[in-house]
């Protein structure tokens, strides 16, 4: 099997792991398992506001409800989950590279006041989603 067959088996993984309940994060109603997680973006040297995600195998980000202020952010998605991630800002037309297994990727874009959904493409089916509040 090639190259293309192995990332195609673990993009197909990715989109069908199912734990057979949906867990919107940061939307939805937290779980006693699952609670939500929240986290403020911090300026950086260069003044740009920035945060770490972390995605994880039980279908959420760490945070999942991130606080920003108006202006540039910088956003880690880090990967410690078996499976695929990625991190997309659909309504900013935001979207970070597949994040594999072990690796992380930075995003950084514009934001302006306002409430923002997130998601993980090939999870945003299982709730993997979270939400930017810029104010």
């Amino acid at each position: 099997m090639g190259v293309a067959g192995v990332l195609s088996g673990l993009l197909l993984t990715a989109c069908s792991a199912s734990s057979g309940t949906l867990h919107v994060s940061g939307t939805g109603a937290p779980k006693a398992d699952q609670a939500s997680a929240s986290a403020t973006a911090q300026p950086a040297a260069d003044g740009v506001q920035q945060i770490v995600i972390d995605t994880l195998d039980d279908g959420h980000f760490k945070p999942d409800v991130v606080f920003a202020k108006p202006g540039t952010l910088r956003v880690t998605i880090t990967n410690p989950s078996v499976l695929p991630q990625d991190f997309e800002v659909p309504s900013l037309d935001v979207h970070s590279e597949t994040i594999f297994a072990g690796k992380s990727t930075t995003v950084t874009f514009d934001v302006t006041a306002g409430v923002y959904t997130f998601d993980c493409h090939f999870q945003e089916h299982e709730g993997m989603t979270g939400q930017l509040i810029i104010s």
